[in-house]
């Protein structure tokens, strides 16, 4: 039986009837996984490499294979052709945003080959200031995303053009059996 807080929660949750309300709690989510992923070294050094650490290592590299991606280009495919249709003087913030994106790629590519290495007992530790220098980045991205971009979307991009672009969203992320 699910108790009254299981129940408002799974109301209140965002759905892909409110894309930029789910774009917004996709940073929620980067933020929590940034942090277990800031806790991992540390957590290594005082309890080794346990079941814990695999299981965290498998959402994370989960999380940010899948996830992340998919959130990424929804902004890309949905939110900056619209902007830039409608307002091309943000031309240079999409360009950071873009670039940014890519950067967070591939640091992600070279945490990721680390964390599975350091799974599989080929690698005895993981880089903690490589770790942290990605998480903060991601911070940053994310904070510069909720300042600027989902604002602006939520001005140029209308309710209707929203609604169809939170069905292409989830249409991604419907995987072929």
């Amino acid at each position: 039986m699910l108790s009254l807080d299981a129940l408002t929660a799974s109301i209140a949750a965002p759905s892909f009837d409110e894309p930029l309300d789910m774009l917004y709690a996709c940073h929620d989510k980067v933020r929590q996984f940034c942090d277990q992923l800031d806790a991992l070294p540390d957590y290594i050094e005082e309890n080794g490499h346990g079941h814990a650490v695999l299981n965290t290592i498998n959402s994370v590299v989960r999380y940010f294979e899948m996830a992340g991606p998919a959130h990424h280009q929804d902004e890309e495919d949905e939110l900056f052709p619209l902007i830039l249709a409608r307002q091309p003087e943000s031309a240079p913030k999409i360009e950071q945003l873009l670039g940014e994106h890519g950067y967070l790629h591939s640091r992600w590519n070279a945490i990721r080959d680390d964390l599975l290495a350091f799974a599989k007992g080929e690698l005895t530790e993981l880089n903690a200031a490589e770790i942290m220098e990605f998480t903060r980045q991601y911070r940053e991205h994310a904070q510069r995303e909720e300042a600027w971009l989902f604002p602006v979307a939520g001005q140029l991009i209308s309710e209707d053009e929203l609604r169809e672009a939170g069905k292409r969203m989830a249409a991604r992320r419907i995987t072929p059996r």
